[in-house]
């Protein structure tokens, strides 16, 4: 069975890239392993998801919008709306349950006209462009990885390298019953900071929402998924006050190890796209806006453009949310975070939205990028001096 183009996964990414590709008169064959999403434990989209979502077509009015995010620590909290980012398109997205999310993206693309085969990966030959699979062989002018974080192709090539600075775990599911308090605002994804972790919780409307752990290996958490989660939440105040009283309504999912990335995202007969081609740490929520910005971008570079533009491309956006993410565990995001409203610069303010907004890939704003190079020194003139002794952006 021939097509232009067989894409490994029919989530977010290889959906996107899908429909993008036929647009531009391509055949595409989408495999997918699970014939229906399991119910896993949520995704939190950044608002510049949304120029994907609306090329595309997507319609998200089903979804809990959401128009900012709340920070938390120790009884303490800072909430930021996308509205403060420099120069926004786009002030607010979703919060979005995977197994509706991935759904509506595979009727995306067979309304585009891509062809869908529910099958399980089993060896490759890239350079025969032959995809074994337990429905038999696919063939395309090139084979393409969008199937997420377990890197099947990355790892087949001997692509995939581990972050050896980032050799984190996670438990997740979902609760019912858990409350806003405070200064959240319906929508918010809330992000409480513990010792060596830290706790999401994604709210999908009614009560129910998606909530989680992440650890450091420096984390005390030991024991089961459960333990290590309830342990987590005993640790922080601000989660107990929003899950007090809340009912856990799904399986807990683990974990551990997961950010990677690969040597290259391309060859002369395959590419590597989204959570296939580089996968980060989770805290800022970039997982669906990378495949999405990527796949847009696959898409115009297959279609005689540039492969090492858009890799270069990729990388450099990726690379803003790995720095803030490297800022995160040494704990000067929070330390810029929570320093008192009236110090806390509006420089400052609009890198911070500009970064949680996604805005990674225009070169045009400057703020996020800057933000990205400059937390750390600000961050330590806060530790030193209790706020930023500068009122001119130049601290």
């Amino acid at each position: 069975m021939n097509a232009d183009v067989v894409i490994l996964g029919a989530g977010p990414t290889g959906c996107a890239l899908g429909t993008y590709l036929r647009r531009r008169g391509a055949s595409v064959t989408l495999v997918e392993a699970v014939e229906r999403p399991e119910s896993v434990v949520g995704e939190s989209m950044l608002p510049c998801s949304s120029l994907v979502f609306e090329e595309c077509g997507l319609d998200m009015s089903r979804y809990m919008v959401k128009h900012g995010a709340v920070f938390c620590r120790n009884g303490e909290g800072v909430r930021f709306d996308f509205s403060e980012a420099e120069a926004p398109q786009w002030t607010y997205a979703w919060q979005v349950q995977r197994e509706v999310f991935d759904l509506q993206w595979r009727e995306v693309a067979r309304q585009a006209g891509c062809r869908l085969v529910f099958a399980k990966a089993l060896d490759v030959d890239v350079d025969q462009g032959r995809l074994s699979t337990s429905e038999g062989d696919l063939f395309g002018d090139r084979i393409i990885d969008a199937g997420g974080r377990q890197m099947w192709l990355s790892s087949k090539l001997r692509l995939r390298a581990g972050d050896q600075n980032l050799r984190n775990s996670a438990v997740g599911t979902r609760y019912s019953g858990v409350k806003s308090v405070g200064i959240d605002q319906p929508g918010d994804i809330t992000i409480c900071s513990i010792p060596a972790g830290w706790i999401w919780i994604i709210p999908f409307g009614g009560g129910l929402a998606s909530v989680g752990v992440v650890m450091t290996p420096n984390c005390a958490l030991k024991g089961t998924s459960e333990e290590r989660l309830l342990g987590a939440i005993a640790m922080s105040p601000d989660a107990q006050a929003r899950l007090d009283g809340a009912t856990r309504v799904l399986p807990h999912r683990g974990l551990q190890d997961f950010t990677a990335t690969s040597s290259t995202f391309y060859g002369d007969k395959f590419a590597l796209c989204g959570d296939a081609a580089t996968f980060i740490d989770p805290v800022f929520s970039s997982g669906v806006l990378l495949g999405l910005h990527g796949a847009r971008g696959l898409a115009a570079a297959l279609d005689g453009g540039d492969l090492a533009a858009w890799e270069n491309e990729y990388r450099e956006g990726a690379s803003v949310f790995r720095k803030v993410i490297d800022h995160w565990y040494a704990d000067d995001f929070m330390t810029l975070a929570l320093v008192p409203a009236q110090y806390q610069k509006p420089y400052i303010r609009r890198g911070i939205v500009s970064l949680l907004a996604g805005d990674v890939f225009d070169p045009a704003k400057k703020s996020p990028r800057s933000m990205a190079d400059r937390m750390p020194h600000l961050a330590a003139l806060v530790r030193t001096h209790g706020l930023l002794p500068s009122a001119d952006g130049h601290a």
